[in-house]
């Protein structure tokens, strides 16, 4: 099926509207590798037809399964992701952050508004299949499972949210089952055995971490602030899909509901320049953090 540069333009358009993503000029082969089995699918002998059809809607006249946008979204978007990826950040939270939030976890329980349920919390914005969430609440449940520093700090004290534009990619990070060249990336073998089980071909987190983290689907072009306050957003790897214009709106949300002096981690590449003047960088090892002003 071929591509003319008029349907890649209304395709690339369309997706911009339902989820955001800006797809460069160069990415023609992306629209029509990845959207090529859905437009067949469909029973569409063209772009052209399949473009048509979605511009018909949720309607019944349409001839397109109901949940064609999710499925246009999975295909697009990109689920690059593994356990404690990168290291240095979660390096930063382990030996930074969770002592400031261990501060902050005190100070509130003794303020005169004492909160109920978790004390602080951090938000991974783009989970996809959920092994950030997991890494961090392995971090957090080691923290607080030897508390030498701050014994009056558990891991219920910590509130962990997990989101991604994706219902499918929520709905498998939420079995928490990962195969053997997962498993391989990014875990240590004590982690390995101190949270994991092995079940048949595939490798599951034990219930201790997988309480810990709650799954919603979040599309960030939409408003979010409904999620409430946080402590800690991570964005990683994620901006680098939008045009400036949806990352500065992004961002603006970001600042409204991170709570005072609040911390922004964003992925190697990405930066806020020329985007957001409300955050401060503070570098900390290979790390850049961006503090709430």
């Amino acid at each position: 099926m071929e591509l003319s540069q008029q349907e890649f333009e209304l395709l690339r358009q369309y997706i911009h509207n339902i989820c955001g993503l800006a797809i460069s000029d160069n990415k023609t082969y992306l629209i029509k590798q990845r959207l090529e089995p859905l437009a067949l699918k469909a029973g569409c002998s063209s772009f052209s037809e399949f473009y048509n059809e979605l511009q018909k809607g949720d309607t019944d006249e349409n001839r397109i399964l109901p949940q064609v946008e999710e499925k246009i979204i999975n295909a697009i978007t990109t689920h690059e992701t593994s356990f404690f990826r990168d290291g240095h950040p979660f390096e930063t939270i382990k030996e930074y952050l969770l002592p400031q939030l261990s501060k902050t976890i005190i100070q509130r329980k003794r303020g005169s508004k004492r909160r109920k349920g978790a004390k602080v919390r951090l938000w991974s914005a783009g989970t996809a299949t959920g092994q950030e969430p997991y890494s961090l609440a392995m971090l957090i449940h080691e923290f607080t499972d030897n508390p030498i520093c701050f014994p009056d700090v558990v891991k219920e004290d910590f509130g962990l949210l997990a989101t991604d534009i994706s219902s499918t990619m929520i709905a498998q990070s939420m079995t928490a089952e990962y195969s053997q060249f997962e498993i391989k990336r990014g875990l240590n073998s004590r982690r390995l055995r101190n949270f994991f089980f092995k079940e048949k071909e595939h490798w599951t987190i034990k219930s201790q971490i997988r309480m810990m983290v709650e799954f919603r689907q979040i599309n960030l072009i939409e408003p979010f602030r409904m999620l409430g306050g946080f402590d800690v957003i991570l964005c990683r790897n994620v901006l680098i899909y939008f045009d400036n214009p949806t990352k500065s709106r992004i961002l603006d949300q970001f600042y409204e509901i991170l709570c005072k002096n609040g911390w922004l981690i964003l992925g190697a590449t990405e930066n806020i320049f020329n985007l957001s003047n409300k955050f401060k960088t503070v570098h900390v090892g290979e790390t850049i953090l961006y503090q709430k002003k």
